[in-house]
């Protein structure tokens, strides 16, 4: 669907505007108990699944009603508030301080999109956790060097397992990969070198993005390539101090 902040108006009335009114559905989340209405429009356009839940010969169909349990693959009720709201105004805003904290919001986002077949989600999220790495490196540098694990400093292994679960080829798994590949051209003792051999897939989301960046290096005084998440320049050699 287009983002209706992007439509022209005739577009938004004839198109977006009619998603946003008559009938409704309802959605629970349990343990929580939480119940929410939504448009089903705007729920069954953005989504096949739920077009399929709510308009098959489904129970969720004559009821106009689904229950959807928490789980640790992105069902919980701070991800399917954060869909709602993506939903309606197509921008998602966390509220959430601690970077870790606040990539793993994204991170339970994306799996939930994937999960009900919600197109769009995937690059948005994946972009948030991009620029939530670049705000915050790892901050134990000096005047004419960087820590190896400069781009990986608030991601944790739970974020890597989680990225394994998202399908082959999906932006967010593609951005966690980016961040680690300073690391692993810099020095064998990276943060997630152990990752890299526990999970083969997040090893070959790694060696691609390493692919990528080795199209970018530059012969200057050390070999220094292009780093994907802040854009700066940085050597092969961890023994090399970092240029400009």
């Amino acid at each position: 669907m287009t983002n209706a902040s992007e439509a022209s108006a005739e577009h938004f009335v004839a198109n977006i505007l009619p998603l946003y009114h008559g009938p409704s559905v309802k959605l629970r989340i349990q343990p929580s108990n939480k119940e929410y209405t939504i448009s089903k429009n705007l729920l069954c356009a953005e989504s096949p699944v739920f077009s399929r839940m709510f308009n098959g010969e489904f129970l969720e169909s004559q009821q106009q009603t689904a229950t959807l349990e928490e789980t640790e693959d992105g069902i919980s009720v701070r991800s399917l508030e954060a869909l709602f709201q993506w939903l309606y105004l197509h921008t998602v805003e966390f509220g959430i301080e601690d970077p870790g904290e606040h990539i793993s919001a994204a991170m339970e986002l994306a799996r939930l999109a994937d999960k009900y077949d919600i197109v769009g989600l995937e690059a948005t999220m994946a972009q948030h956790i991009k620029n939530i790495l670049k705000s915050n490196p790892h901050p134990e540098n000096g005047a004419a060097w960087r820590n190896v694990d400069y781009n990986t400093y608030c991601l944790t292994h739970d974020h890597i397992a989680s990225a394994t679960l998202l399908p082959r080829g999906h932006p967010v798994r593609s951005v966690l990969a980016a961040a680690s590949v300073d690391g692993f051209l810099r020095g064998p003792e990276h943060k997630f070198s152990e990752e890299v051999h526990a999970y083969p897939s997040f090893g070959a989301d790694l060696l691609q993005e390493t692919r990528l960046v080795l199209h970018t290096v530059k012969p200057l005084r050390a070999a220094t390539f292009e780093d994907p998440i802040s854009g700066e320049r940085s050597p092969l050699n961890l023994n090399v101090y970092y240029q400009e």
